[in-house]
């Protein structure tokens, strides 16, 4: 039996897959957790698709009740090199989505430009620049500060807010705690250096990276994305996707939500101290806006 690595254990367990599950189609993977994944998702040996052999679900539109999802077939695990690339595609979306903003002044909401094949595309690019970084420093994980700063030109555009990176707790006991994840979200709106533009935030809950776009503060756009590289077919119902996908929601609660299926607060129990557990469910918050 081969032992299985913790770390790919927990990140098939955060995309909503229980813990005999990941160890299991680890174990018959050796330990390959793109093939583990690949398995899970119902692939077995010819690549990513339904039961019987059936194509995973359609890369389209689907509306349940207020919000809308896009999805892509295309995650980032269908690139060896994209297992750790994340953090690197969510600051590639962040780009993408505040420079079409700026573009047209913010007239056109992020609901009309990202599609399928923005995600696709995105993710592709990402993942190339990952690449790179990851040959030249051997490092699995990068940090937005290690990616912004092997490609500070790329990312040029792009202008860190001064409280970045701001970190939160998650709390399944209070929704009102100042370092929740409303609290910290409604924090970076409200303080967004252009008060007439849309802010995209880079979310960190280690080992994953998600991006959030938030509409300005004093806007009437209800668009609030949610944008996600990582495929979570057990998670977001009845979404529930295999591959990439955008949630557009109508307001900051709504969007909350969401990341509450992505990333819940885990009570680890009695035995762990408070600080400990505090470090668990930390997340971190990078505010970007176009220059």
């Amino acid at each position: 039996m081969v032992q299985s690595n913790d770390e790919n254990i927990a990140m098939l367990f955060s995309m909503g897959f229980d813990h005999e599950q990941a160890l299991q189609a680890l174990d018959d993977s050796g330990g390959n957790v793109e093939r583990a994944l690949d398995s899970l998702l119902g692939g077995g040996d010819e690549g990513l698709s339904g039961a019987g052999g059936a194509p995973l679900p359609f890369a389209g539109i689907i509306t349940h009740g207020d919000v809308r999802a896009v999805h892509s077939e295309i995650s980032q695990y269908n690139d060896p090199m994209g297992r750790s690339a994340c953090t690197s595609i969510a600051l590639t979306m962040a780009l993408k989505v505040l420079s079409q903003l700026h573009a047209c002044d913010s007239a056109v909401p992020p609901d009309e430009f990202v599609d399928a094949s923005f995600l696709s595309t995105s993710i592709q690019e990402g993942i190339q620049l990952f690449s790179k970084l990851r040959n030249n420093s051997g490092v699995e994980h990068l940090s937005v500060e290690e990616v912004l700063g092997a490609h500070n030109k790329s990312f040029a555009s792009l202008s860190m807010l001064g409280n970045s990176p701001r970190q939160g707790i998650l709390d399944s006991t209070n929704d009102l705690s100042p370092m929740g994840l409303e609290a910290v979200l409604s924090q970076c709106q409200a303080e967004a250096t252009n008060s007439n533009s849309f802010s995209a935030i880079v979310l960190t809950k280690p080992p994953e990276t998600v991006l959030v776009v938030l509409p300005p503060a004093s806007s009437n756009s209800q668009t609030y994305a949610l944008l996600d590289s990582h495929p979570r077919p057990n998670q977001l119902p009845p979404h529930n996707p295999a591959g990439s996908y955008v949630l557009f929601h109508p307001n900051l609660q709504s969007l909350v939500q969401s990341l509450k299926e992505i990333f819940p607060a885990t009570n680890l129990g009695s035995d762990v101290p408070e600080i400990m557990a505090m470090m668990y469910n930390s997340f971190d918050v990078y505010t970007f806006q176009h220059r």
